[in-house]
């Protein structure tokens, strides 16, 4: 197939085989372990003069790292005509004799639905480019303005793989006695651990978030958004997530074939880009923005391409283009304020009691210490609360505190019940002191409460509510899950999964309002920032 996709894309574009001076090549899953993929579609192109050819393995990024090497060798002078190819036959990897060989299978087993899962959600195809220093003659060209690539694999476990049964103890299937063990023991299938399938979404919208603050990506002059997703589960999430941090781009202008082609790994955004090239709806001067999330452990991909006419090496600006209005207060305040968070969400991965509770090693003493050391910030959050109102100039913003203070004044009562539920000792969590983070956290809140009119304290609640609204629901079903526990012992935890996201809209109103400049935006930025730096000092604490 990337044999093919290669002869089509000289076709099309008519060029002579013996023009290409380098092959890079991306896949999943090759066809032989040794030699490598390129090598492999290179002796299927005998066409082709003796040549430069790269292998690129991974999951989805492998083509986008495939089409960023062939462009750095173009753009340092060192190829003239490169060829990047992608191409993925995942249908092999799931036929049913190779489940039926397993041992747990021929035992009355089911599939792991990790494997399972995966059965349905991926396609097969190649697609390949032409990359080279000047654009075509006649017709048009995309032009690579810039490829990133960005791993976040040091900081999190694997998320798709193979040839390991646990990924926690990676025992690979050359470990084993023999290939037939391996593979009895279901060690070769695919996997994809669905339960991290959210932080690969969230990690790839934060570093689209830095773009758009660093100047590279303005979601107003973006004429196309190509967003590789593996079904349209995950579309929900990512438009979600843009739209609260004031960056969407309208759904008119997504492009996708993934309802036609299926998710092809890969060769996805190769494929996606061909159909929208043929499609007749390019114009010289359009900006394509590209979004490529890889879930084997945690690479994302984003690329931006502009289109240009034959014979035109800088982007043409069209007459009367209209100027394009300079973002709000509130559409920075909100994207500011996401990558905050989303930060934050990252970084608490790595606190101590939080991995234990993602790799299922929390223990019962665990949720009591976390109950123990949350609840002095529960006592103490309608106290602040109610001393900002009291400074607050803004009468509607004061309102609103006093209620929200008078709704969550109780909360720690529901914490204390939760506690003594799971052989906690009720005079032991009240009387529990302070730990360190904790103290720097309640001084520092209560210290901002104090002065006139604190506003930047929005940051605040956009943190601790925002904690309770994206994860306390998920912290309470891993706790229940993994303790064994009802839905009454991790009522504290689920109460505010359900209601907090109220409380923040109600909040995130006033981004919009008349009084909001960008001085004040600031100070809800650093004020969140400290705030959420200060939380995790909390949870770091814990057990020291």
């Amino acid at each position: 197939m990337a044999a093919a996709a290669v002869r089509d894309t000289m076709q099309k574009a008519g060029i002579a085989p013996r023009a290409i001076d380098l092959l890079a090549c991306g896949t999943t899953w090759p066809d032989l372990l040794v030699p490598g993929f390129a090598s492999m579609v290179h002796g299927e192109l005998p066409e082709l003069s003796p040549l430069e050819a790269t292998s690129h393995q991974g999951v989805c990024c492998a083509g986008v790292a495939a089409l960023k090497y062939t462009a750095s060798q173009v753009q340092l002078g060192k190829k003239r005509q490169a060829i990047a190819v992608a191409s993925e036959l995942a249908s092999r990897l799931f036929k049913q004799t190779r489940f039926e060989a397993e041992t747990g299978i021929q035992g009355g087993e089911k599939l792991p639905f990790d494997t399972e899962f995966l059965r349905w959600m991926l396609s097969d195809g190649a697609g390949a480019c032409l990359v080279s220093s000047n654009p075509a003659a006649t017709g048009l060209s995309l032009k690579i303005e810039w490829i990133e690539l960005v791993s976040h694999a040091n900081a999190y476990p694997l998320c798709m793989y193979a040839g390991v049964d646990t990924p926690e103890q990676l025992t690979s299937w050359m470990d084993y006695p023999s290939q037939a063990e391996a593979a009895h023991q279901g060690v070769l299938d695919l996997r994809q651990n669905i339960r991290l399938l959210n932080t690969v979404v969230q990690l790839g919208v934060e570093g689209w978030l830095r773009l758009i603050e660093a100047g590279r990506v303005r979601p107003d002059e973006i004429d196309w958004l190509l967003c590789h997703y593996s079904s349209h589960f995950f579309r929900s999430q990512i438009v979600d997530l843009l739209r609260r941090a004031g960056c969407m781009i309208p759904e008119e202008k997504w492009f996708t074939n993934l309802y036609t082609l299926g998710n092809t790994g890969c060769a996805s955004l190769y494929l996606m880009l061909e159909e929208l090239f043929d499609s007749g709806k390019l114009r010289p001067g359009q900006k394509i923005f590209c979004f490529v999330p890889e879930s084997g452990r945690f690479t994302t991909a984003y690329l931006m391409l502009t289109v240009v006419g034959g014979n035109s090496i800088t982007l043409p600006i069209e007459p009367n283009a209209p100027s394009i209005p300079n973002p709000t207060v509130a559409t920075d305040l909100s994207r500011q304020l996401m990558l905050v968070w989303l930060e934050f969400q990252r970084q608490l991965r790595s606190v101590p009691i939080v991995q234990r509770l993602y790799r299922g090693e929390f223990t019962l003493e665990d949720y009591q210490a976390l109950l123990r050391n949350l609840r002095p910030q529960v006592v103490e959050g309608a106290r602040w609360i109610t001393r900002a109102a009291s400074n607050m100039t803004d009468f509607e913003l004061r309102s609103l505190l006093i209620n929200h203070a008078r709704d969550e004044h109780r909360d720690f009562q529901l914490l204390e019940r939760n506690y003594v539920s799971v052989g906690g000792n009720l005079a032991d969590i009240v009387n529990a002191e302070k730990n360190l983070g904790s103290e720097a956290l309640s001084a520092y809140i209560f210290h901002r409460a104090s002065h006139e009119n604190p506003i930047d304290l929005l940051g605040s609640i956009f943190i601790i509510e925002g904690l309770g609204n994206q994860l306390a629901g998920q912290w309470a079903k891993l706790i229940q899950r993994t303790l064994d526990l009802n839905e009454q012992q991790v009522s504290f935890l689920s109460y505010h999964a359900a209601n907090d996201e109220s409380h923040v809209q109600k909040f995130e109103r006033f981004f919009n309002s008349e009084c909001m400049t960008s001085e004040i935006g600031d100070r809800i930025v650093k004020t969140a920032k400290t705030t959420a730096r200060l939380y995790r000092l909390q949870l770091e604490e814990i057990g020291e």
